[in-house]
């Protein structure tokens, strides 16, 4: 496996230098799926290093995906600063762009993956983007803990692949809440519930996943 630190730019008309890290598998070839991973909160400790984001990715290459993790806006050696979580969409933006240059990603399999914060930048990238092939969100904050809401019109005609997981302990996506959201979009979806997890999911790195490359490698 192979890792390369990167820099890239924000998308928007100041963009701002943002950086990452690419893995790659060892093996050469040219069409490869791509996941851009979106790191949990940034006023909280997340970044790109925390280590769930670094197990995500070891799994993916280990499965013969591309995988990209960066810092957003203000964290670890990005530019910038904390954006509320509106800002970050343009994180995203350049993020996607930089996979969407690669030559080893397949640009009709490219993913996008992100973690309580992430989560919820993401999901809101992607609704203005709908492209993306499959969208995976781990313990995506609701309810009193939202980020900003989610476009319910979107997601309600959103038929590309989605993948929900949660702890059965997780405050900050309650396990009802996210059942209801789960049931309103359509196919197909897969909700994965982690048995005795709270939101930071301590001890279970290589069980999350295994499950995001399973869901993500079918």
């Amino acid at each position: 496996m192979g890792e390369e630190k990167v820099v890239f730019p924000s998308a928007g008309a100041e963009p701002l230098r943002l950086v990452g890290v690419l893995h790659r598998p060892e093996n050469e070839g040219n069409s490869r799926p791509g996941v851009v991973l979106c790191h949990p909160h940034s006023l909280h400790g997340g970044s790109m290093d925390v280590p769930i984001m670094v197990a995500i990715a070891y799994e993916l290459v280990g499965r013969g995906m591309t995988a990209l993790r960066f810092n957003f806006r203000g964290v670890g050696g990005s530019e910038g600063q904390f954006g509320e979580g509106v800002a970050e969409g343009a994180d995203v933006a350049g993020a996607v762009e930089f996979m969407l240059g690669q030559q080893d990603v397949d640009k009709e399999r490219l993913y996008l993956m992100g973690y309580s914060f992430g989560a919820s930048v993401g999901l809101r990238y992607v609704e203005e983007n709908p492209d993306m092939a499959a969208v995976v969100a781990l313990c995506l904050p609701l309810g009193a803990m939202a980020i900003g809401s989610l476009e319910g019109e979107f997601w309600s005609g959103y038929t590309k692949r989605k993948l929900f997981l949660t702890g059965d302990r997780d405050h900050v996506c309650p396990l009802s809440e996210l059942r209801r959201l789960v049931e309103s979009l359509p196919e197909p979806k897969e909700l994965v519930v982690l048995d005795g997890a709270d939101h930071f999911l301590w001890r279970r790195e290589e069980e999350i996943a295994r499950a995001i490359a399973d869901f993500l490698g079918e």
